[in-house]
């Protein structure tokens, strides 16, 4: 499994770049499975997190969130970028995101993982922060349809899981996660219900679409989106 944060946000990095050379015309209007967002909008929040993470790297976090204006939540935030780029070239979208992968990705390898970043919730480890980053764009990735090889998918999904694991136990959810020959049991106070290793991902990154799972527990599994 890929231990590396930093190899696993370059793998990312360069499949959606890939991805997003060879899209053209009509195909960038293609809805994502985030409601309200094509092809394009998801490029504009991808370049969005980009600028954020190199306002990360700068200390300069409170400037880049202030553009929105006082008191904006993350939901907000993220809807403002995305309409602040509607209006430019989507080609020059795409380059706009290649500088940015390319320049500010390895400041990150640079700081390394016990490194400090600013983020808005103050300084944070640059390691941890880069999964995050990662599981970001795989996130995304998936939302758009970027192809993932056969040779990669369990790989992918073996780092996706432990990063977002230990990131619900970071949360402090009261969410408790058991393997079993099948796949996951997942309980909390109340409830427990059975996911399979995918679902358990989808559930984690705020995908799930399977209504049988109580909407209490579905909410509470988002530690990634």
């Amino acid at each position: 499994m890929t231990d590396d944060p930093f190899d696993a946000l370059d793998t990312e990095a360069a499949r959606l770049d890939r991805y997003f050379a060879g899209l053209d015309g009509t195909q960038w209007q293609v809805p994502s499975r985030c409601e309200g967002w094509d092809r394009r909008a998801i490029l504009a929040h991808l370049v969005g997190i980009e600028q954020y993470l190199r306002a990360g790297l700068d200390d300069r976090v409170a400037e880049y969130a202030a553009q929105a204006g006082p008191n904006v939540g993350y939901e907000d935030f993220n809807e403002y970028m995305v309409a602040s780029m509607a209006d430019v070239d989507t080609d020059e979208l795409v380059n706009r995101w290649h500088d940015l992968i390319t320049e500010d990705h390895p400041r990150l390898r640079d700081r390394g993982v016990d490194g400090r970043m600013a983020t808005h919730a103050g300084p944070y480890p640059v390691g941890r922060q880069t999964w995050y980053f990662a599981s970001e764009l795989a996130i995304h990735g998936d939302d758009i349809d970027v192809p993932v090889s056969e040779n990669e998918r369990a790989d992918r999904e073996a780092w996706r899981l432990t990063f977002a694991l230990d990131a619900l136990r970071e949360s402090g959810r009261g969410i408790e996660v058991t393997e079993t020959p099948d796949g996951y049991l997942v309980r909390d106070a109340d409830q427990s219900v059975a996911l399979s290793r995918t679902d358990l991902i989808e559930a984690l990154s705020g995908r799930l679409e399977d209504t049988s799972v109580p909407q209490s527990m579905r909410d509470a599994l988002v530690v990634l989106a």
